[in-house]
């Protein structure tokens, strides 16, 4: 009887200790890509996903960002339509430097009113801002603090 009770418990050990493993990896493995990526202090990469937008087709990048603001992801605060500061870097009052917003979605954009660069692509220039910008799955919504003096 002992020695079968001690067979039991190795046996139920060993089986929780896979299981331990298996949750482990699934849970690795589930983990996506972070939808906010911050290159620099002043460059900050957004990424949407068909799951993260939940298959809506009017979503605003406004809004995204609140919803990543809410689970910790990115900081920002908006004023008078504009977005003025992004993870604690605030447009200076006289404008000489400003958060500017470029997109991987072409159909948005305008490489003519400028380019960003990001992992060996150039982005244009977004053709309205986060307030009124329709996002899309799977693009990059690129905000750089540009200086202009």
């Amino acid at each position: 009887m002992k020695k079968t009770k001690n067979t039991l418990k190795k046996s139920l050990s060993f089986l929780l200790a896979i299981m331990l493993l298996a949750g482990t990896m699934l849970l690795t493995a589930c983990r996506s890509e972070p939808l906010v990526i911050k290159d620099s202090d002043t460059y900050i990469v957004v990424k949407t996903t068909q799951e993260a937008i939940g298959g809506k087709d009017d979503m605003l990048l406004i809004d995204y960002m609140q919803q990543l603001k809410e689970k910790g992801e990115l900081e920002f605060s908006v004023s008078d339509g504009m977005i003025t500061s992004i993870n604690g870097i605030e447009n200076p009052a006289d404008y000489s430097s400003c958060w500017m917003l470029y997109t991987s979605d072409e159909e948005n954009s305008n490489a003519a009113w400028g380019v960003a660069e990001y992992e060996g692509k150039e982005y244009g220039s977004a053709i309205s801002g986060a307030e009124t910008l329709k996002i899309k799955p799977d693009q990059l919504y690129i905000w750089v603090f540009k200086s202009f003096s």
